[in-house]
């Protein structure tokens, strides 16, 4: 049977336990845009937990075979571990609804340089910020941009490029006022978006 070794960069979104060995990992791919692959033994021991955290950014090699509809990871290799993101309660939550974001509007295997750059730039940005508090206000509005849908005028300023520039929220209630203006943006211009479960812990995080 013919297996064909593909290598790309990625951007971890998600890990999930689908037996006590298998585990499917979510990805954004550098080559292939939005992955999801098997991989076996992720919780062992031996393993680099990090390397499956959300944002963290990965080499990985994987088998595929055109009689598999998911293909498994043959090795994966850290490239850059965003560890202020890993030990802040704050950027955790930014980075569990920007994931969750990620896989409800980019569904699809495609390759997109443009939008994995973005996105790898905001892991970076996301570990070294001082004040991270509104930027997943930037991100959805930046996004908004690339995915063609136009973007809200929430008074957010949205470049990503370099420092991010954020026209930061007077009060707690107008952040959550314009995030919520934001996925129900997202939710009337995209099929595939609903309101993300992370929303209510990421309100409750910097309310």
């Amino acid at each position: 049977m013919l297996t064909m070794k593909q290598t790309t960069e990625a951007i971890v979104l998600g890990l999930r336990k689908h037996s006590d060995k298998l585990s499917v990992l979510h990805v954004y791919s550098r080559s292939e845009g939005r992955l999801a692959l098997q991989l076996y033994g992720a919780h062992g021991k031996h393993k680099v937990r990090a390397a499956y955290q959300p944002l963290s950014v990965v080499e990985l090699t994987y088998d595929s075979q055109p009689v598999r509809p998911v293909a498994t990871i043959a090795s994966i290799d850290p490239v850059y571990l965003p560890e202020q993101v890993y030990g802040d309660i704050r950027r955790q939550s930014i980075a569990l609804f920007v994931t969750e974001i990620v896989m409800l509007t980019l569904t699809h295997p495609m390759q997109d340089e443009r939008m994995y750059q973005f996105l790898g730039d905001f892991v970076r940005e996301l570990n070294d910020a001082s004040e991270p508090e509104n930027m997943h206000i930037a991100f959805m509005s930046r996004l908004a941009e690339l995915l063609g849908i136009g973007v809200p005028d929430l008074g957010t300023g949205t470049s990503l490029a370099g420092e991010t520039e954020v026209a930061k929220p007077r009060s707690r209630a107008e952040r959550k006022k314009q995030l919520q203006q934001l996925c129900n943006y997202y939710q009337e211009h995209v099929d595939t978006f609903r309101i993300p479960k992370s929303l209510d812990i990421l309100i409750e995080i910097f309310d």
